[in-house]
């Protein structure tokens, strides 16, 4: 290119991103994030058989053990207990995965971040992409199971696509802030893997929230249940609260508005943290 040649403007803009629109032209930028995130998975797996069919294997083989194991204690007919234990199982996963390596992605990026100018949002997608690819292996496995136990998906579950809208989008603003707080102050990281862990525990994957009765508060402030319901509900044709839509949405706005802020006051400085 001449020194007088016009830049092209999709390029230019790349280039000339700000924190005002890092997440924007970030999210735009599909062609790159797509391609790296798949790229990811290829060297994950390479020289694999089954390739990233590995983790929906042992999925399987989880929900199937812990299926017979907790229908027993829980006094659950396994037939209705396997799906919904796993679609629980699989969206935690995810959930939950994203967050923790959402933790260390601009950490682990930080060697393209100190040479190229991109934005951060890039590498959080590419993370994130990645780990949903994984879901989507895994999903359509367990509606299988369900279908072999003779449950039948009803229109309602046309409503998993916007739930699982709602997960991706949250799973996406949640590794934009806890990455560059963790970019930042390096103890937020271990901080969040053991909420995450406690957190398992106070939500509804194994246990249905019904049984703690007076108790259910507990499942109903907690954020990650409305995501989870908002997949598994659609799926298992049952009914969905509007509170779950309700706190999915607002999890989105608020959410994205922190991720914003952060980005607009911390995009110049990450480089210098790393």
């Amino acid at each position: 290119m001449s020194p007088g040649e016009a830049v092209e403007p999709s390029l230019e803009h790349w280039r000339n991103h700000t924190g005002r629109n890092d997440i924007l032209t970030g999210l735009r930028a599909s062609h790159v994030w797509l391609a790296l995130g798949w790229h990811d998975i290829r060297q994950r797996y390479r020289r694999s058989v089954l390739g990233p069919f590995w983790f929906t294997l042992t999925t399987m083989i989880m929900v199937g053990v812990l299926g017979f194991l907790y229908s027993q204690l829980l006094g659950q007919e396994i037939t209705d207990y396997l799906p919904y234990l796993g679609i629980g199982l699989v969206v935690w996963q995810f959930i939950s995965t994203a967050a923790n390596e959402g933790c260390y992605t601009l950490i682990g990026a930080g060697h393209v971040i100190k040479q190229i100018r991109m934005p951060l949002t890039t590498h959080v997608c590419r993370v994130v992409w990645r780990n949903f690819v994984i879901l989507l292996h895994s999903l359509p496995v367990v509606i299988v199971i369900m279908l072999f136990f003779g449950h039948a998906l009803t229109l309602e579950a046309l409503l998993v696509v916007p739930g699982l809208l709602l997960v991706l989008l949250n799973a996406v603003w949640s590794s934009i802030v806890f990455g560059i707080l963790c970019t930042r102050f390096r103890d937020v990281a271990p901080i969040i893997s053991n909420l995450f862990q406690v957190l398992f525990f106070l939500t509804p994957v194994f246990w249905h929230a019904a049984d703690l009765k007076d108790r259910a508060w507990i499942a109903e402030l907690n954020p990650v249940t409305h995501l989870i319901e908002v997949v598994r509900g659609p799926i298992l044709g049952t009914p969905i609260a509007l509170e779950s839509w309700y706190w999915s949405i607002a999890l989105v706005v608020l959410g994205f508005a922190a991720a914003q802020y952060l980005m607009a006051r911390c995009r110049e400085r990450v480089a210098y943290w790393l």
